[in-house]
């Protein structure tokens, strides 16, 4: 696959990657509260006039809801009505998972968009097979550089020899929600350790059905919140030189524990093994449950529904050190662009000033700069502004590994297997490492 009128001026000085032929892209593919309720022009917005042309440009995102969706239409609108030269063509009407898909399939027809929204453990997959332009060199010569959270930005590198692949607008940290009330009942306090998170789920549990837990089946998402505390434990689960501990004891005793909430001590609801999000927040919601790990965009549902009774703190830990797994999303521009400029201008808007507070805001989910992180929609809502107190804890998988979205892909079922108690922790994790390892 070619990629049309490159501006090399603009290149990282780093390869960009292989190409990717048709054969080997089809091969890919198979693998709250609304603060701005209308779209506006602000006097504070308004595009760069570095491109003095008019210029037309396709924009993907997905949308899993209402809501999201109009945070993609009032964005692109912003844009377009902030400048005259520059206009940008919206397409999201697909969801999460099916982004990824499309923009593989739609490369190799020759007919992928100039800029398209990402997450970060797909990025790697693009960079190198050749899909992604890399940014470092025009995010270098922002002067708004300096504005976003240092950590995060290197996260976005993939791997640290690498440039930046994409700009991120928010990163979704995920942590644990508690039943304040029932902790003050049982006279105990938030779980500060992984043992103490484990016991204080038996202690919340009452028959005949009341859970100290909300323990989740569904998707590869079910395990995502398991990550920190495996890393607490020290486990890799794969390295740069190809070592894999995902089989270690360490991992093992992990996810004993974990399934021990719902097989051995029955703190975890009995539908676990098919229960998803909406499972979940419903549990929580009609107060069957005492903790959930999930992100800040379930607090205003969940503040609605339960007010002060609702409480977060950051994820337990097995070792000395906490993590919050936080996976950094924002706009990608595709190598093909042919106006790589104009997609820069319009990436650095939406990821700004109010464009970037329909991304964040809208959606109840923290800003990645600075300055955004002060404004009181995001102090005042106290999950966000705990995740924000323990930014230096945010944390990713090894997203970079060779296998890694081979063992995503292939997880979820053996995951329902353990949870059902089909399979062992120890065959869970021994299978884990095989998809790690490119075994299976």
């Amino acid at each position: 696959m070619t990629t049309n009128a490159r501006d090399d001026s603009q290149r990282p000085s780093r390869a960009t990657g292989p190409s990717l032929s048709r054969r080997e892209v089809f091969g890919l593919a198979a693998g709250g509260a609304a603060v701005l309720a209308t779209a506006k022009r602000a006097d504070a917005q308004v595009a760069a006039p570095a491109v003095r042309k008019k210029v037309k440009l396709t924009y993907w995102n997905w949308a899993d809801n209402p809501n999201h969706q109009k945070i993609s239409v009032d964005s692109v609108d912003m844009f377009n009505k902030s400048q005259d030269f520059i206009e940008v063509a919206l397409d999201a009407n697909m969801a999460v998972m099916e982004a990824r898909k499309k923009l593989v399939v739609s490369y190799a027809a020759g007919a992928p968009p100039d800029v398209i929204n990402t997450i970060q453990y797909w990025v790697q997959d693009y960079f190198d097979n050749g899909i992604l332009e890399p940014i470092e060199d025009r995010f270098n010569a922002w002067d708004e550089k300096s504005d976003f959270f240092h950590n995060v930005m290197e996260q976005t590198r993939s791997k640290p020899d690498q440039p930046f692949l994409y700009l991120p607008q928010t990163s979704i940290p995920y942590f644990l929600y508690y039943r304040a009330d029932w902790f003050d009942d049982a006279n105990l306090k938030p779980p500060e350790t992984y043992d103490e998170l484990i016991a204080d789920a038996k202690a919340l549990t009452k028959a005949p059905d009341r859970y100290g837990f909300a323990m989740r089946g569904q998707t590869a998402s079910a395990i995502q919140v398991i990550f920190p505390i495996w890393a607490s434990a020290g486990v890799q689960f794969a390295t740069p030189d190809g070592t894999v501990d995902f089989d270690s004891p360490a991992a093992i005793e992990v996810t004993d524990k974990w399934l021990g909430m719902a097989l051995r001590d029955h703190s975890a609801q009995p539908t676990a093994a098919t229960d998803g999000y909406r499972e979940l927040y419903a549990l929580m919601e009609k107060g069957r449950c005492g903790m959930w790990f999930y992100g800040p965009h379930a607090s205003p549902a969940l503040m609605t529904a339960l007010g002060d009774k609702i409480q977060g703190t950051q994820n337990p830990r097995v070792g000395d050190k906490h993590y919050m797994i936080a996976n950094p999303e924002g706009p990608m521009m595709v190598s093909s662009c042919k106006e790589k400029e104009a997609a820069w201008e319009f990436m650095k808007f939406i990821a700004s000033g109010d464009a970037a507070m329909l991304f964040t805001a809208n959606r109840m989910v923290p800003p990645v700069r600075t300055s955004l992180s002060k404004r009181p929609v995001f102090q005042d809502n106290r999950f966000i502004r705990m995740s924000l107190d323990h930014l230096d804890t945010w944390w990713t998988p090894p997203y970079a590994h060779e296998y890694w979205t081979n063992f995503q892909d292939k997880i979820p079922p053996y995951w329902q297997e353990a949870v059902r108690g089909n399979i062992t922790a120890a065959q869970f994790n021994q299978q884990g490492a095989k998809l790690l390892r490119g075994e299976a």
